[in-house]
């Protein structure tokens, strides 16, 4: 296989060895990654902890068969409060965090000092079927942990996860033993075996030096570095990207909601008075309303935006 040849970066690739007992995915996302959180000030540890979260659910979307959007949650009561993920069957994704940034100062470095207690929410939303969701107790000392805790828990599926972020790129690497025929997982024979030894070669990157080559190669180096001894095969490689999806018609929508009396209320006691301005906690972007716009949205007119609305 020309390695050399494949994507570097904002892709995922599903991969899995010769004879199909175990399989896995694996991803590094830039530019994606880079224009989630652009308009965001997250200090260091929100964007690691956020980036490994995005991938996390990447990863889970690509090991999941189903079309729609998966929503994962991490909700504390340590500095980090909440991390939100949520990606499409189509790997389009969002995400945003919240914080207390003087907690956040004094805290330590595992995921319990950034979270607290707390709980793992996955909630899968398929276009058609019934929505499915599934909380599982925020457990380990980092984030992957608490989502091999799902899959073991809810999905009863060996599972081995190592997930890494910063500001500038985010990667993850998972790798699952799969069910034999009448889905059955054997805990001894070949396939344990097998998975046993993939997981080994995975857990070479749990550490500060692995995390970092993860961040610093390209995936499908990496998968070579880790398995070029292996009979690997590469089945699917597939774009990640991100899409807010927020809209001036659907914030114009939501203020229209609330009603005369509260929007009135907030003209007057808004920061900048005569005006409001409403910023998406996804993509930072910044959307105005003055009084006349207000007026259009509650006789059900449409607002034109001005030029200076989104940044």
């Amino acid at each position: 296989m020309d390695w050399q040849s494949l994507p570097q970066s904002d892709e995922l690739f599903r991969f899995s060895f010769e004879d199909g007992r175990v399989r896995g995915v694996s991803l590094r996302l830039e530019n994606a990654w880079q224009s989630a959180i652009e308009n965001s000030d997250y200090p260091p540890e929100v964007a690691s902890l956020l980036g490994q979260a995005v991938a996390g659910a990447v990863l889970m979307v690509a090991s999941l068969k189903f079309e729609g959007r998966l929503v994962l949650q991490f909700a504390g009561h340590g500095p980090i409060s909440l991390l939100v993920v949520q990606v499409r069957s189509d790997r389009r994704f969002r995400c945003m965090a919240k914080w207390d940034g003087e907690r956040l100062a004094e805290a330590g470095t595992s995921l319990t000092d950034l979270m607290g207690r707390g709980q793992l929410v996955l909630t899968i939303e398929p276009d058609e079927g019934q929505r499915y969701q599934s909380l599982v107790p925020i457990t380990g000392e980092r984030l992957e942990h608490a989502i091999e805790g799902y899959f073991q828990q809810s999905e009863q599926l060996p599972t081995r996860l190592v997930l890494a972020g910063d500001a500038t790129a985010i990667a993850g690497m998972l790798v699952q033993q799969m069910p034999e025929t009448g889905g059955i997982i054997p805990a001894s024979g070949p396939a344990a075996l097998e998975f046993e030894h993939v997981g080994k070669l995975v857990d070479t990157l749990v550490g500060e030096k692995g995390r970092a080559e993860m961040l610093d190669v390209s995936a499908p180096e990496l998968l070579h570095r880790l398995f070029h001894q292996e009979s690997l095969r590469i089945h699917d490689v597939a774009r990640v990207q991100f899409n807010c999806g927020c809209s001036r018609e659907a914030v114009g929508a939501m203020l229209a909601s609330l009603g005369r009396v509260e929007l009135e209320e907030s003209l007057e006691n808004d920061e900048t008075p005569g005006s409001l301005e409403v910023r998406c906690d996804f993509c930072g972007s910044l959307y105005r309303f003055d009084r006349v716009d207000v007026e259009q949205l509650l006789s059900g007119d449409s607002v034109e935006p001005p030029g200076s609305t989104r940044h």
